[in-house]
């Protein structure tokens, strides 16, 4: 049951001002999707939520209102802050499901990529990638697989935390497409589809299927094209079944070639040449920055990549030897870039005591010997040490965009980039 997005959008914008079970005023539109529209919404004890609500086409299939219901929730089961998490379902009077969920305030990964004429640093474009493959990590581990990674469904808060967007829309979407071309269908973004997922091969769609969509990700943020080129969606899903993605190299042959064999790894045909897992690739991603930076790595559980100042409000970590950070708890929650630069900071503040209270016994014990060697006391001067981390910060302006082959969103003028924080699927 397709969903014509003008006439959605047309909908979706009379519903502002309104009130959802008495509850919710929409306050404005952050977007509209295939799916659901996104409201930034204010409840009536103040709280500030964004609001997911399933087009009226959708509703009213009992059964895609339950699976939007419930698959929506599969963010929550990730377990890792990295996921946005659903506070809240119910169903409007008029027989609308809605999701309330946190509302972010920062802008999308694409939106980033864009404003910055669609190109990003290496430094930066690794920087999202390590956060995104902590998150990874934790689905996987969990059995979910989010099916379709890309720019937009990920977001940067003002506070420097990447977000992913969408966990479990795509199954859902597989309800909503009609009965007699569900087999073999694509469902996903064709630009950032892995070989077996464009084929409509769900049962070879697994965690490395999400690495390569990582890949894509990273190919497009670096080089600001797609890994496939083709004028229409149907062009790059032909090309995503048969042929292998090109190399970074051969669109930005400046980049380190470290990081090209990285990239080219993560974007292989045969899935069984990808990394296994996103720990592996995460693991591989710092060995890589590591290589890029001229470090040596002895210990690659020590290493991280720093935060950068470019991203908002997030703390620049300057350290060339990482072995004062200690690895990463084994405990089955994934260690944040944020996680780290605690760390950091905390072996930072040791030091920096153990060093002062080796300076205050070696004062003690040098007046101790000159007291008994002179007749007049002899006065030390206090030790004190800087801190070793500067702190930097930055912010961005609010914003969200669309990437890939679906139409464009309409996109209001003003309001946060908690547009994001709940992306209409």
């Amino acid at each position: 049951m397709p969903v014509q997005l003008d006439a959605a959008a047309e909908r979706a914008r009379a519903r502002v001002g309104t009130v959802l079970k008495q509850k919710w005023h929409l306050d404005s539109l952050l977007g509209v999707g295939g799916m659901a529209a996104v409201y930034a919404s204010t409840h009536r004890n103040k709280k500030r939520a964004a609001i997911k609500v399933l087009h009226p086409e959708l509703s009213q299939d009992a059964a895609i209102r339950q699976r939007f219901l419930r698959e929506t929730y599969v963010a929550n089961s990730v377990g890792q802050q990295g996921a946005v998490a659903v506070d809240y379902d119910d169903v409007s009077d008029d027989g609308l499901a809605f999701l309330v969920m946190e509302l972010l305030d920062g802008e999308t990964i694409e939106h980033r990529w864009q404003r910055k004429g669609r190109v990003l640093s290496p430094h930066e474009a690794l920087s999202v990638v390590d956060q995104l493959l902590d998150t990874l990590a934790a689905a996987h581990a969990r059995g979910i697989i989010h099916r379709d990674l890309k720019p937009e469904n990920m977001f940067l808060t003002r506070g420097g935390a990447v977000k992913v967007l969408d966990f479990g829309i795509a199954r859902v979407r597989e309800l909503s497409t009609p009965l007699t071309t569900l087999a073999g269908s694509a469902i996903g973004t064709p630009a950032f589809m892995a070989p077996e997922q464009a084929r409509g091969r769900w049962e070879d769609v697994d965690g490395r299927s999400d690495l390569w969509s990582v890949g894509a990700t990273l190919y497009t943020l670096l080089s600001g094209k797609f890994v496939h080129s083709g004028h229409t969606a149907q062009d790059m899903l032909a090309l995503a079944v048969t042929r292998p993605a090109r190399s970074l190299g051969e669109r930005r042959p400046d980049l380190p070639p470290s990081l090209i064999r990285f990239v080219d790894k993560a974007l292989s045909y045969d899935k069984n040449a990808r990394f296994p897992d996103a720990a592996a690739m995460q693991h591989a991603l710092r060995v890589t920055y590591a290589e890029m930076q001229g470090l040596e790595v002895n210990d690659t559980s020590h290493l991280f990549i720093p935060d950068l100042q470019s991203i908002p409000a997030t703390r620049a970590i300057t350290l060339r030897n990482v072995k004062a950070v200690q690895p990463a708890p084994v405990s089955g929650q994934p260690t944040t870039l944020a996680g780290f630069a605690r760390l950091a900071s905390f072996a930072s503040r040791s030091k920096r005591q153990i060093w002062l209270a080796l300076a205050a016994g070696a004062a003690v014990l040098l007046g101790g010997l000159l007291w008994f060697r002179a007749p007049a006391p002899v006065s030390i001067p206090a030790t004190s040490m800087a801190s070793a981390l500067p702190s930097g910060s930055a912010s961005a302006p609010p914003g969200d965009s669309r990437l890939g082959s679906r139409a464009a969103d309409p996109h209001p003028s003003s309001g946060a980039a908690g547009a994001g924080a709940a992306r209409p699927a």
